[in-house]
């Protein structure tokens, strides 16, 4: 099962621009100006970084609490049995990046103002968090890098900016890339579990390259993400997920032994509203099947889906994977009444439609088949 969050606050601060606000920008970006690149025509004699600052929001952190109280979501842990947090961050564009590269998550120490502004800005806006300042710059606040309850590590130029933040274990949280896209699913378990508990407070997280990467000199290129103000669906967001599946009927049904074979939803609807929870039951029946004598339907054969089935589920005009394929997460159960699966759908954006998919993987996985076979549902307000 699934929960999503989205974020509340966002903003990209630069150290090239260390009083200007970025806040309402649709775009953040991870960026490094490497000592001795051109930028517009200029060679650059020192090097300059960005970093993200991204709030899930305390009212999401609050309902996400009082959801574990009452029951609904698993505690938050790495335990057997508990649920895993994820922030998702889809990538817009990215240029000049290393084969291989990895970005890390930080708990913000300090509290910050979102601001109002745009990185075009001319003049820029200073009223919210820079790269100097956690609020604004008149009168300001700047970030207090050298408190003892905090770590700002150093940065090429400005060593008294850029955010401060928790280090140690469990404050850590990182992704490592490799030829590939940097869409980011960062396993945030840890830090989100600081801020149920209280032990820490929760402004937010820094998105930022490790500091090794930022002062060397080294052209380590742009990533722009989509911000909480695209006007896109590309919303970061925090993803909760835990394994709700139970298997208390496979012995009332057949698996599926055909090797080609068609599955179907029984009841599925063409919308549902934000605050349902529906239950998704799926039919299997084999795609061509044998010519014998019965007195009753074929399409009454009740067998199932093996118990290594899987559920996905994409934004339908985007393809944008909102729920992925997820061995701990969205194993598809059975019941008395066959194969089934979950949703909340308050999950969702309303308005959108969006597409199931399945996955079944047999003979320990080297026989895997994806089913796209047009399950479209709409959700509502």
């Amino acid at each position: 099962m699934y929960q999503l969050y989205y974020t509340e606050r966002d903003a990209t601060i630069y150290e090239r621009t260390p009083e200007q606000n970025t806040g309402i920008d649709q775009i953040l970006e991870l960026t490094k100006i490497a000592s001795g690149s051109k930028l517009s025509g200029i060679i650059q004699s020192n090097t300059y970084n960005s970093r993200i600052l991204l709030d899930i929001g305390n009212n999401n952190i609050t309902a996400l609490s009082q959801s574990i109280v009452n029951g609904d979501i698993p505690p938050i842990g790495n335990a057997v049995g508990s649920s895993s947090v994820y922030l998702t961050m889809t990538a817009a564009d990215a240029s000049d990046l290393t084969l291989s590269y990895s970005l890390k998550a930080f708990p913000v120490s300090e509290s910050w103002d979102n601001g109002n502004g745009y990185k075009h800005d001319t003049p820029e806006t200073k009223i919210g968090a820079s790269w100097y300042y956690r609020d604004a710059i008149d009168p300001g606040t700047r970030w207090n890098t050298g408190s003892a309850a905090s770590s700002g590590d150093a940065s090429a130029t400005e060593a008294q900016g850029g955010g401060t933040w928790l280090t140690g274990s469990g404050y850590e949280a990182s992704q490592s890339f490799s030829n590939q896209l940097p869409h980011v699913r960062m396993n945030i378990t840890d830090i989100v579990s600081k801020w149920i508990d209280g032990s820490v407070t929760n402004n937010g997280l820094i998105i930022k390259r490790s500091t090794t990467d930022e002062l060397s000199g080294d052209i380590l290129g742009s990533i722009k993400f989509y911000g909480r103000d695209t006007n896109t669906i590309f919303i970061p967001r925090m993803e909760v997920a835990w394994d709700d599946s139970v298997q208390s009927g496979t012995g009332s049904y057949s698996e599926i032994s055909s090797e080609t074979y068609v599955a179907y939803f029984k009841n599925i609807r063409p919308s549902y509203y934000e605050a349902d929870k529906a239950i998704f039951r799926i039919g299997v029946r084999p795609e061509y099947p044998s010519k014998t004598y019965q007195t009753s339907s074929f399409y009454l054969t009740a067998d199932r889906l093996p118990t290594s089935s899987y559920y996905s589920i994409k934004d339908a005009v985007t393809e944008e994977t909102i729920i992925p394929f997820d061995t701990s997460a969205t194993q598809i159960s059975c019941d008395s009444k066959g194969s089934f699966f979950k949703l909340r759908l308050n999950t969702f954006m309303p308005e959108r439609y969006y597409k199931i998919l399945l996955k079944v993987e047999r003979e320990g996985g080297d026989d895997v088949q994806i089913h796209d076979n047009a399950y479209y549902f709409k959700v509502e307000r």
